[in-house]
């Protein structure tokens, strides 16, 4: 007992020490992994042994979601009160929006896995920049703290959701042709399942924002770094530098980003084709889930039942916000690089007195130029190709889901 004490404490500064400590070599996704095989979202086995397993764990989830099959089924041909039907039918659809967007997930991994190569390659790109590391650093133990309180949160809700809802409303236990099946510790181990879909849901979406805010890192970091060359070529300038050490010092600082600009915009074309059916499950499924929490919470009020349902819709509402946020932070890469080149001056500065510099002056000028050029195109991110996301779309969907409460409301008077 002492030496699985000691090796547990042991795993524990280990775990606490990677989460905490940036590195050249550390993995943004690090927390990922392990939500990925708690919520049961992916797993990628090693050996048949490894693949009975993940099999098995993701077989409890399946048997949930039957058992809530079956009770719509008895619902719908044996009608309850409106307060049991709305819970069943409400969570019989979250069930259903929770395993479209972890089957999304699962078809497009192998594209999210490349584009997590790509922005946990630390070396490539600024590697020895102070203040890119720091930026880096800051993010990677903000993102775990972040993460680690979600699934805090989570494990809280599922106390609550357990103590209250499924030891004590007979639509959340488990049932079979409308009479409960087995004791507590039965109804207890169900409830934790029924609360793990939910978990499901939230982590799932983890995920893609994880990808949107490194996005936004990288893509900050990268104008950072044009800003300084802006200096730079301010400071030689004035000098009076325009020999051939001033040109090649501009275009060998130009390449590298340049270069990153270019990998960029290619990943966010990836990214894209991962967020379009994830934001349509997302934006499309939220009007559903509030309309039943709604009319659970005008029917019985704020409860300790219906505390549940307020929760969930805040839930709902808020990745809504932050996936419109996110997108919205990326979606202006072009307009934000072109300002930046254009409050730098550069082409007041550079201006060519030699003739022997004409390669390099066309070469520099030529690449602001079409930056510049490109100011006015956005990335376009769309629900699957229906809608462009935005905080527009945000607002949307606020003012619908107030319209529909209001109904609600008149509906209960």
């Amino acid at each position: 007992m002492y030496h699985l004490t000691q090796l547990f404490a042991s795993k524990r500064t280990q775990f606490l020490h990677r989460i905490t400590h940036y590195t050249e070599h550390s993995d943004f996704f690090i927390m990922q992994r392990y939500i990925e095989k708690i919520y049961a979202i992916h797993y990628t086995p090693h050996g048949w042994h490894d693949r009975i397993l993940w099999y098995l764990y993701r077989a409890l989830y399946a048997l949930i979601y039957l058992s809530y099959i079956h009770k719509t089924h008895w619902v719908l041909h044996h009608p309850q009160d409106s307060f049991s039907t709305a819970n069943i039918l409400g969570v019989m659809w979250f069930f259903s929006v929770v395993i479209l967007r972890v089957a999304i997930l699962e078809w497009y991994y192998p594209l999210m896995l490349r584009m997590q190569t790509f922005l946990n390659d630390h070396t490539s790109y600024q590697r020895t920049d102070p203040s890119t590391v720091g930026r880096r650093a800051r993010f990677y133990r903000r993102t775990n703290r972040v993460i680690l309180t979600v699934m805090g949160i989570n494990l809280a809700e599922t106390v609550c959701f357990t103590a209250t809802n499924v030891m004590k409303l007979d639509e959340f236990m488990l049932q079979f042709r409308g009479a409960i099946v087995g004791g507590w510790p039965v109804q207890i181990v169900y409830g934790v399942l029924t609360m793990g879909w939910g978990g499901m849901y939230c982590m799932g979406f983890m995920m893609c924002y994880l990808l949107l805010s490194i996005f936004k890192l990288e893509v900050d970091i990268l104008i950072h770094s044009l800003e300084e060359v802006g200096r730079s070529v301010r400071l030689e300038s004035d000098f009076g530098n325009s020999g051939d050490i001033f040109w090649n010092n501009i275009v060998d600082q130009l390449r590298p980003h340049m270069q990153r600009l270019d990998e960029l915009f290619v990943q966010l074309q990836h990214l894209k084709a991962v967020i379009g059916p994830i934001a349509f499950v997302q934006y499309y499924s939220t009007y559903l889930i509030i309309a039943d929490c709604c009319l659970i919470l005008v029917s019985h009020g704020l409860s300790s039942f219906s505390i549940v349902y307020f929760i969930s819709m805040l839930v709902f509402l808020t990745e809504s916000f932050l996936l419109c946020r996110g997108v919205e932070n990326l979606r202006d890469l072009k307009p934000r690089i072109a300002s930046t080149v254009y409050d730098c001056d550069w082409m007041l500065q550079m201006r060519c007195t030699n003739p022997g510099h004409r390669a390099q002056y066309r070469q520099v000028r030529r690449t602001l130029l079409l930056l510049t050029a490109q100011s006015d195109q956005t990335i376009q991110f769309s629900f699957a190709g229906i809608g462009e996301i935005s905080m527009n779309s945000f607002a949307q969907l606020l003012e619908k889901s107030y319209s529909m409460l209001t109904f609600l409301l008149q509906f209960a008077k």
